[in-house]
Formats: structure tokens, C-alpha cells, sequence
């Protein structure tokens, strides 16, 4: 059984304010700690009988959890990205690294001699694709050990597929990807987004603490959330999001 060190919130308050725009955000409902995406297709963890509560923001709409707000960084690798984290996100390992690699290559050849960072990469796999088609790709995750933080105003694309739910602190990781931009750089990021949440809102298979989806996103928190950066999104479709201020002429 998974034993989380006092890192929840205890008592949990009915009502909290948005992480994002600070709006009311009353209780949204409760999971087990063990619920995970996979259950979808049928793969079901045995019960941790630790109750996470989620809040949804009244204004943007944000489904959010305090649970882990004062985890540290080997709480996450102990209780979540530990060895038993490929089966309840088998595709992080190689298929997804692998699909991102040819639309980034195909995106990035617009340009010429565009740097890019994979912020949150994990084990770094889409980078090193990346280079083995020639782009000048680097990967950095803030919730890894160990490795040396990129410098500021030093990439042309960021990308971040499938970070943003994992975060507790959705500002201050915007806010750290978006430092890594020049000026006129771009961030091409996933993560799904629910504008709608069926009657039954927890039932959803995204909200997934065992996945570290502690953070699930609408339209409106995403436009809330870049927009106190200066940067307006587009949202290609319901999981796909690009972020910028302004046109790069290698975009365009």
C-alpha cells in the first residue's frame, strides 16, 4: 500500500480559490489514489485507500488537487514516477517520444537552424530523435534529480507534451518554460482539455492521481493561464495547444 508522507491537504477545505484566474473553487468530487488512465482499457490497481479531492474553479472552468502541493520531488519519484509508472502510461516510454519526433522535425523544418527544448522530456527520448534528424534538440525536466537547468532566452520552440496536468503549481511552471523562449519563440504543448464534465465529473478517465494528472485543464484556464504571460493560445484541437506573442517568420 502506498504510504504518502502528510502530503495532503488535511482537513480538505469545501471551497478553494483557482490556482489560475484565483476564482471559487468549490469541492468537485473524490478518487482513490490508484485510479489511473489505463482503467479504460480495463487495467485496474488494487485500492490505496487514500482519498484524493479534487476542486473545479466556477470561472475557468480548472479541476485541480492540493494533495501534493508539498510533495517534494523524491515523493513524486517514490509514489508516482517510480518503476510501475509504464503500466498506467505504457506510450511515454517510446511511442509517443516517437510519433512527437516526426510532426516537431516536419514543424521545425520551416525554419533554419531553430533550437529546441523539450521541457519535461522524461527520460529524454524525444530529443535524442529529434537529433538523429538533425534539429539541435535539448530535453530538460524539472522533476528530475539531477541535470543542469537550460538558460534563459535560448530556444526558438519549447515543446511540453502531456506536463501541464502533472503540475501543482501551474504558474510557476509556465512561467519556467516560457523563460527558456527568445523573443519571438514558440511553445507547442498537450494536454487535454475538459470544457465539459459528464454529470458524474470524477468518473473521468484524465483524472488520474496515480498518473500525476493532478491538473486538468479547459480551453478558458489554458487562454487564463498564458495571457497573465503575455502570450496568446490557439488550440488546435482538444489536446494540442501552441502559445506565442507573435508569428515567427518560420511559422508563418
Amino acid at each position: 500500500m502506498v504510504h504518502i508522507e502528510g502530503d495532503r491537504l488535511d482537513p480538505v477545505a469545501s471551497i478553494s480559490s483557482c490556482k489560475i484566474c484565483r476564482g471559487t473553487a468549490p469541492l468537485c468530487g473524490v478518487v482513490d489514489f490508484n485510479k489511473n488512465c489505463e482503467e479504460r482499457r480495463g487495467h485496474f490497481l488494487p485500492l490505496a485507500a487514500i482519498p484524493i479531492y479534487y476542486h473545479r474553479c466556477g470561472e475557468c472552468g480548472l479541476v485541480f488537487t492540493h494533495a501534493f502541493d508539498r510533495w517534494s520531488k523524491h515523493a513524486f519519484a517514490r509514489h508516482i514516477y517510480n518503476a510501475a509508472y509504464a503500466d498506467v502510461d505504457p506510450d511515454y516510454i517510446a511511442a509517443r517520444p516517437a510519433a512527437n519526433a516526426m510532426a516537431i522535425a516536419n514543424m521545425v523544418a520551416r525554419g533554419d537552424g531553430l533550437k529546441c527544448l523539450d521541457y519535461g522530456g522524461g527520460n529524454g527520448r524525444l530529443a535524442a530523435l529529434l537529433r538523429e534528424r538533425g534539429v539541435d534538440a535539448h530535453s530538460w525536466d524539472p522533476m528530475e534529480q539531477a541535470g543542469t537547468e537550460p538558460s534563459p532566452d535560448s530556444f526558438d520552440l519549447v515543446t511540453a507534451f502531456e506536463v501541464l496536468e502533472h503540475t501543482p503549481e501551474p504558474r510557476v511552471t509556465v512561467a519556467n518554460a516560457l523563460s527558456k523562449l527568445r523573443p519571438q519563440g514558440v511553445m507547442l504543448f498537450t494536454t487535454l482539455t475538459i470544457d465539459t464534465l459528464p454529470p458524474r465529473a470524477m468518473d473521468h478517465w484524465y483524472i488520474a492521481p496515480r498518473n500525476g494528472h493532478i491538473t486538468i485543464h479547459t480551453c478558458r484556464s489554458l487562454d487564463a493561464l498564458f495571457e497573465a504571460f503575455g502570450y496568446r493560445v490557439h488550440h488546435l484541437d482538444q489536446n494540442t495547444h501552441l502559445a506565442l506573442r507573435e508569428v515567427p517568420d518560420w511559422l508563418s
